[in-house]
């Protein structure tokens, strides 16, 4: 079962202990665990229900790409449904909850639904619910939207506070890893205005887990060192547990920085950062793929490289006997870790045929055998792993052999992190060498010059890792600095302890491999039906490959319909893991390539904003401030009754002594009609917008056109300040 390990544990501090409550129950952690390391440490695997079938979920993964590990924080008014457990980090006294479950997590009476599931195939709702027509107001309309959403919306007005802040950039760097610090290094050396902001609340990214050393030093003391002279120059700002939520027009840029945790005090809960940068360098490195096999969805069944997380950052064993399951080198080095952890690897499943590599025969040297050719049949077990069943992996999946374990580490590939590049434009390119969508860099998003303004490096963009990976990330920085306006300094040249770094990969799938990946998404690759039906690609909303099979059948040959017709990729995954498996699943039903289905459109926001963060000041009375005419105090001293026009306060009438507003507005018509009156116009102010580019200007402000208006003709319009409030 999963544990807290004897020692090791980069990020903890075992000196300073954290006490928390999960559904009434208390537990200990760290200072330096998140809530899923924290729970996984104390052998809590079973951590909330599928949307549908209301299946027993567990951990998958270990950062923001989490769809299972989705919690309630905090009590009454502070509550705040929907945060990752993967992304909260542990303080004293948290409460946390799970989801979508009646009455509680380990009974379930929503479980019923997965006993349905034959009944309740993907689209099953547009085909449901038509008869009889009297039906759906009394007793299906109250049934779905019993069931809809995912955690309870809070009820009650929420005490805290969120500010907003404004900032200016030459250079944004989104991604806080080895090649994010190295590009806001080169940028800062040209003297450019550097903003570099990193969505953990540590910098160094996959390095901490997979380099163990940069420049013969340990990789935390490198990244230290390296951050700690970025914090010394005045042009740099750097922020931790800040998430670039989405890249938009024009170099705009939201973000929400976490200040505290939940809980009520005087400081504000988050700060969103609305960043105006010149050039945006993405760094956002790489999220590894699950593969679809028969019960992968088990609380037990993680991606191999959350789990080689858990044991270096946290210290945490995720199981004591693990099968490893992948059709890549990465998972070699998690079975590698385990093993030198003390922990039992009875067997590393490998999907491609034979080769030789020097990660396998360290594998092997430890003991662990190695079957090529071999996938997971099907995971047994419900509400935890209790063994694998073995099977070939061309076959239908007929049983050659069952092993006990009480986890499985599985490794489909990576997929590169394009979300932000795609956010604004940005197009994608497939690669079926490394079997990743790679920005393409033919077409970038342009800004108003026609330019790119999103330069992705690292593993984003798919390049080779190592010290080849340093240099691009480095090229990139000093690039957007140069393409912002900034003059390179004399001292720009790249420091010679990043030029020839001794750098292992920092994102195994970007780094040089032993092997070629498989392309694999579908384990076994013959599966029979039987198998295709209980093997998951969106974890979050039950998501089968049988339900893309059936989508593919009915017609909807689209990425797009197909997405919504199963409900792949939604809520609040939006594709991290199962875009890439998911439209694979379709283009063989379709018996295209991939590259011809094609992949969902990415969408703000990288990770949910909660409605606080957007609203910042803007709620009660501050929510729209009341404008006051110049005659307003002189109005006012009359006894005027006012009115809202637009934005504007603006008297209404001018009541005497007993005199009804209705009568004192006729006494004023018939002055205006029979002798003289006043108005005040203030409100009906002008601005004159002159110039060639004043059309395009002027479309820019407004949500309709008025490059289209012709000479002489008027137009209403309307318009919104950045996060969506109308102003005027």
């Amino acid at each position: 079962m999963s544990a807290r390990l004897p020692s090791g544990g980069l990020l903890i501090d075992r000196s300073q202990p954290r006490h928390f409550r999960f559904n009434g129950r208390s537990f200990r952690g760290f200072a330096g665990d998140t809530l899923a390391s924290a729970l996984l440490a104390s052998g809590q695997t079973l951590l909330g229900r599928s949307f549908k079938y209301h299946r027993p979920r567990g951990l998958v993964a270990a950062g923001v790409e989490e769809p299972n590990a989705l919690m309630t924080i905090g009590e009454g008014a502070l509550a705040e449904p929907n945060r990752r457990a993967t992304m909260v980090p542990l303080t004293d006294g948290l409460t946390a909850r799970s989801q979508n479950h009646w009455p509680r997590l380990e009974f379930d009476i929503g479980g019923a639904n997965a006993w349905l599931a034959p009944f309740l195939p993907a689209g099953f709702y547009y085909k449901t619910f038509l008869q009889p027509r009297i039906a759906w107001k009394h007793l299906f309309e109250p049934v779905i939207r019993q069931s809809a959403g995912l955690g309870p919306a809070p009820k009650k007005p929420d005490p805290d506070s969120y500010e907003h802040l404004y900032a200016f950039a030459d250079v944004l760097v989104v991604g806080g890893g080895v090649a994010g610090i190295q590009a806001a290094r080169a940028a800062a050396e040209t003297g450019a205005r550097v903003i570099l902001l990193e969505q953990t609340p540590h910098w160094g990214g996959r390095a901490l887990v997979d380099a163990p050393q940069i420049d013969g030093d340990e990789t935390y003391r490198w990244v230290a060192r390296e951050i700690a002279a970025l914090a010394e120059r005045p042009n740099v700002t750097l922020r931790t547990a800040c998430t670039v939520s989405g890249v938009f027009d024009h170099g705009y840029v939201l973000a929400e920085e976490e200040l505290r945790g939940v809980g009520a005090s005087k400081t504000p809960r988050t700060r969103l950062w609305r960043i105006r940068a010149r050039r945006i360098v993405t760094a956002t490195g790489a999220i590894e793929r699950p593969l679809a096999f028969a019960g992968n969805d088990v609380p037990g069944v993680m991606l191999a490289a959350a789990m080689r997380d858990y044991l270096a950052l946290w210290a945490v064993s995720p199981g004591d006997r693990t099968v490893v399951m992948t059709n890549n080198d990465d998972a070699y080095r998690t079975a590698i870790a385990l093993k030198r952890a003390g922990l039992d690897v009875p067997v590393i499943l490998d999907a491609r045929g034979m080769f030789s590599s020097q990660l396998l025969a360290d594998a092997r040297a430890l003991g662990i055998r190695v079957e090529f050719g071999r996938a997971i049949a099907r995971v047994q077990g419900r509400r935890r792993v209790t063994g694998v069943e073995i099977c070939t992996i061309s076959g239908e999946g007929a049983v050659i052999e069952t092993i006990p374990c009480d986890a499985v580490a599985m490794s489909g590939g990576w997929s590169p992190a394009v979300h932000l590049w795609s956010h604004c434009g940005g197009k994608l390119v497939w690669d079926a060498g490394l079997t990743q969508f790679l920005p393409d860099l033919s077409r970038p998003p342009t800004g108003a010059d026609g330019c790119g303004f999103v330069l992705p490096t690292g593993a984003v963009a798919g390049p080779d890792g190592g010290p080849a990976a340093i240099c691009d990330a480095a090229a990139a920085g000093r690039r957007a600095a140069e393409e912002a306006g900034v003059l390179p300094s004399d001292e720009a040249a790249l420091p010679a302890k990043a030029a020839e770094p001794s750098l292992p990969s920092p994102v195994p799938s970007s780094g040089p491999a032993d092997a070629p990946p498989l392309p694999l998404w579908v384990v076994p690759q013959g599966a029979a039906p039987g198998l295709r039906a209980k093997a998951f690609l969106d974890f979050q909303n039950d998501v089968k490959v049988a339900d893309i099979d059936l989508a593919a059948r009915e017609g909807f040959e689209s990425v797009e319909h197909t997405k919504r017709y199963t409900t792949l990729g939604m809520a609040t995954d939006q594709g991290k893991l199962s875009n890439i498996p998911g439209l694979a699943v379709l283009s063989e039903a379709l018996g295209q390539p991939i590259a011809q289905t094609g992949t969902t459109t990415f969408r703000p926001p990288w990770v949910p904003l909660t409605l606080g963060a957007v609203a910042g000041d803007a709620r009660g009375p501050l929510f729209r401030a009341t404008r006051r005419t110049v005659t307003d105090a002189w109005a006012e001293a009359r006894g005027a009754v006012f009115e809202p026009v637009a934005a504007w306060r603006r008297a209404f009438a001018y009541p005497q002594d007993g005199e009804t507003t209705l009568a004192a507005l006729r006494r004023e018509v018939l002055a205006v009609r029979e002798d003289v009156g006043l108005l005040d116009a203030s409100t009906l102010g002008k601005v004159l917008v002159k110039g060639p580019d004043a059309p395009a200007f002027l479309d820019r402000i407004y949500t309709n056109m008025m490059s289209s208006l012709k000479p002489g003709r008027c137009r209403y319009g309307l318009m919104l300040t950045e996060n969506g409030f109308v102003f005027d």
